[in-house]
C-alpha cells in the first residue's frame, strides 16, 4: 500500500488551473484541431487531380468546462465578460492538455445550466489562434503621406 501512495505522477507536478482572460474554469475535454491548407484542383479530362499546399491550417480549440460551487454565479459572470470582450485574450488550459498560454480569438460559446445540477453549469467554448496579421511588415500609406509626397516632389521639380 505504501507504494501506491509513493507514486510520483509528474502530469499532477505540471497541472495549472484553466483560465480565459484570467476568468477561471474547471476542464472536462478539450480537442486541438489543426492541419493543412489545401487547395484541390481537378481538371477536365485528366484523371490525376493535384493539391496544393496553401500553409498550416489556424490551430482551432474546443473546450469543455464547467463552473461548480457556491459561488459559481459569479464565476459564470466573470467567463461571460471575458468571452465576450473585443479581440484576442490569453487562453490557459490545465495539462494533459496545452499546459502553456496561448493567444486566441472567442468564435463562440454556450453555457448550459439545468435544474438537476443546481449550483454548476457547463461551458462549451470555440477558440482559434489569434495568430499575427499576414501583412504587419507593410505601411499604411495615408492620404496625407501621399499629399505631401506629391508636394515635395512638385517643389523638387519646379526648382530643378
Amino acid at each position: 500500500m505504501s507504494a501506491i501512495r509513493d507514486l510520483h505522477n509528474p502530469w499532477r507536478d505540471r497541472y495549472q488551473t484553466a483560465s480565459f482572460r484570467g476568468a477561471i474554469f474547471h476542464v472536462e475535454t478539450e480537442q486541438r484541431h489543426g492541419g493543412r491548407r489545401t487547395v484541390v484542383h481537378e481538371y477536365p479530362k485528366r484523371n490525376l487531380p493535384y493539391a496544393e499546399d496553401m500553409g498550416r491550417a489556424a490551430v482551432r480549440f474546443t473546450v469543455q468546462g464547467y463552473l461548480i460551487g457556491p459561488n459559481y454565479l459569479t464565476l459564470k459572470d466573470a467567463l461571460i465578460s471575458a468571452l465576450e470582450q473585443d479581440g484576442s485574450g490569453t487562453l490557459r488550459l490545465p495539462l494533459p492538455y496545452q499546459g502553456r498560454d496561448m493567444e486566441v480569438m472567442v468564435m463562440q460559446y454556450g453555457i448550459t445550466e439545468s435544474r438537476e445540477r443546481g449550483g454548476m453549469c457547463s461551458v462549451e467554448m470555440d477558440f482559434v489562434e489569434a495568430g499575427k496579421p499576414g501583412f504587419s511588415d507593410v505601411s499604411i500609406v495615408t492620404q496625407a503621406a501621399v499629399t505631401s509626397a506629391a508636394a515635395a516632389l512638385e517643389r523638387a521639380v519646379i526648382g530643378t
